[in-house]
């Protein structure tokens, strides 16, 4: 009897080693591109399929970036501006995310599960404004970059969302979400 129980526990072990080694060698217990440092997650029901960039990938897509001097009024009423490098949010969503028809809503989730909601219109705009100066116009962008300096990945998701303000005193700061880690799109 106890040579069986033997027997079964060196067959045991022989079997996770094999696991572990096959695993290793195929490379599927390697971290992925969704547990990675820097990746976003699109997805949810008006996406054809869930999809993962890399902070490298946002930062390729020449034809979406944005950079720009965002003007803000946080919830004090304090004015300022900072200048951003980032990424279109609707060129992400409708060139590269593959969105469905029936499109409506847009979830932009924090790692802390801090959530904003926008409608496809929202996001779509081009013509957020700066009150202070009337002839700017601002797109909502996922951002990377604050006045020079990068987020840093390794302090959590370095994307933000920046949008400039719907109309005069519109308090805007408040919507700037940090360390976005999924979009998701109903």
């Amino acid at each position: 009897m106890r040579c069986r129980i033997l027997h079964k526990r060196k067959a045991l072990t022989v079997t996770l080693l094999l696991v572990l080694v096959w695993c290793t060698l195929a490379g599927g217990c390697a971290p992925t591109e969704e547990s990675s440092p820097g990746s976003l997650l699109i997805e949810g029901d008006a996406v054809e399929s869930r999809v993962y960039f890399t902070l490298e990938e946002l930062k390729s897509m020449r034809d979406g970036l944005v950079e720009d001097d965002y003007f803000s009024i946080n919830s004090y009423g304090s004015k300022g501006y900072a200048h951003f490098k980032g990424v279109w949010i609707w060129y992400l969503l409708n060139e590269k995310a593959h969105l469905k028809e029936n499109a409506s809503r847009v979830s932009f989730i924090a790692e802390d599960g801090y959530q904003v909601d926008y409608t496809i219109e929202e996001v779509k705009r081009e013509d957020y404004i700066d009150e202070q100066n009337p002839e700017t116009k601002y797109k909502m962008i996922l951002a990377w970059e604050e006045n020079g300096v990068e987020n840093d990945p390794a302090s959590g998701s370095p994307f933000q969302l920046v949008v400039g303000q719907r109309e005069p005193g519109d308090e805007n700061r408040p919507f700037w979400v940090r360390n976005i880690k999924t979009i998701r799109v109903d």
